[in-house]
């Protein structure tokens, strides 16, 4: 596609008062053992037959992190079937808004060069499981199937 698939549809898309599925999508359909990317998403709308999904993820690159709360991105449907999906729940608006708040709150180091988005969305979940949002048992599915890995001291990736 173009450059609109990195457009952000947020301004023309918001979010709404509906109750919304929400996901967890990780890159692929297995773990290559290097990197595995991984969203938070729900449809916000369509744009010409497209979903509008906004997307809660740590972006970026390893020594440059960035998190954004408001960003919603126009999907080719067939690149869904492409990842894999892990249901989370209907959440209302205020559900979402939580897991907006709770995914400003995780601490993290944007120049890590040994903790990134998975490490990032491990303890976003674990925050989200806290807040009785998602069940133990949902966590530890997606803990062992995408990996989400625990974060380590940023002195241990000096070396690399």
């Amino acid at each position: 596609m173009s450059r609109q698939v990195s457009r952000n549809y947020y301004e023309f898309i918001p979010d709404d008062d509906t109750e919304k599925d929400v996901y967890l999508q990780a890159h692929g359909h297995n773990f290559d053992g290097q990197e595995r990317h991984v969203v938070i998403y729900w449809v916000n709308g369509t744009l010409a037959d497209n979903p509008v999904t906004q997307i809660v993820q740590l972006s970026g690159i390893r020594g440059n992190f960035v998190f954004d709360s408001l960003v919603a991105k126009l999907r080719n449907p067939a690149t869904l079937d492409s990842h894999t999906q892990y249901y989370l729940g209907s959440f209302t608006r205020v559900e979402r808004q939580l897991l907006l708040q709770l995914a400003n709150q995780v601490v993290f180091d944007k120049a890590s060069v040994v903790n990134g988005c998975r490490v990032w969305m491990r303890e976003l979940l674990v925050a989200m499981v806290k807040e009785n949002m998602i069940s133990e048992e949902t966590f530890e599915v997606i803990e062992e199937e995408v990996p989400l890995p625990k974060r380590i001291p940023e002195a241990e990736g000096k070396d690399f």
